[in-house]
């Protein structure tokens, strides 16, 4: 009986070591015609360096993605296999493709994953970061440091948290961290698999001071632990109580004055917040 439909392969790839590749997606890479990436050039260099043979290649990134999924959910409809892969890693990790993938199950689509290295992985199976009760991922913050503290200010505060960043970004973003969490443990993983690939355990407030970034980052940052908590609160907690007293004659609420007291202390507006309602 002849398929209606085709196959969708979410094929995993190399975040940098070309040896990384699976056996299983190199057999589907070399079989199926048809290859969606989010680069078509870093596609190309690992088919060529395998040998996989030319391939029809779509692009499909951010700027384009609802107009090419159309374009690739009629070749599946028309029972053509395809393979999706990111740029680098495991697709749909911070990645386009979400919208592709959905719809192709949508339209009854068989797809079907076919996993690799992921940096988010790889950066936390070499940390030695306790994962047993879990962690967040947020993936690339927002741009603006308003919008960096708006999700980052409503986290739980017990678990780990995993971000990615750009080199010519992460300056700036790491002070924004320091600013808006306070210092805090991390552990640093730059171009994972590669040539001059780094792992560093270090702080947010010395990670601040250094100039120059070279690479995709993965960054852990560690919670604050109930010794760090209490070191921050006795530093200045004596100033920190009077300017609230000071605040509130001013006729401030307790927000505005959570706002105001953590940039002057450099400590999270929550833990302003909780002290000013626990009076």
């Amino acid at each position: 009986m002849e398929k209606t439909k085709g196959t969708l392969y979410v094929v995993g790839v190399p975040i940098g070591n070309l040896g990384d590749i699976t056996l299983r997606a190199l057999e589907v890479l070399k079989s199926v015609e048809i290859i969606v990436s989010e680069d078509t050039r870093s596609v190309k260099k690992l088919l060529t360096h395998y040998g996989c043979g030319p391939k029809k290649l779509i692009s499909l990134y951010k700027e384009v993605e609802v107009e090419k999924t159309y374009k690739v959910l009629k070749l599946l409809e028309e029972a053509k296999d395809v393979v999706f892969t990111s740029e680098a890693g495991c697709p749909l990790i911070s990645d386009p493709g979400a919208y592709l993938v959905k719809e192709a199950h949508k339209r009854g689509v068989k797809v079907v994953p076919v996993p690799g290295v992921s940096s988010l992985t790889c950066a936390l199976s070499v940390s030695g970061v306790e994962l047993t009760k879990g962690f967040i991922f947020l993936g690339f913050l927002p741009r603006k440091k308003t919008e960096q503290k708006k999700v980052l200010e409503n986290l739980p505060e017990n678990l780990p948290i995993v971000i990615f960043e750009s080199p010519h970004r992460m300056g700036k973003t790491v002070k924004n961290l320091l600013e808006i969490l306070g210092n805090r443990e991390c552990f640093l993983a730059r171009e994972l698999t590669k040539l001059h690939e780094e792992l560093l355990w270090t702080d947010l407030e010395t990670l601040a001071q250094r100039e120059n970034f070279l690479g995709e980052i993965t960054l852990i940052i560690l919670p604050r632990t109930d010794k760090e908590e209490s070191v921050l609160l006795k530093k200045g907690l004596s100033g920190l109580k009077k300017r609230i007293r000071e605040l509130k004659k001013e006729g401030l609420k307790p927000k505005e004055i959570a706002k105001i007291l953590a940039e002057e202390y450099n400590i999270p507006a929550k833990e302003v917040y909780q002290l000013i309602t626990e009076g």
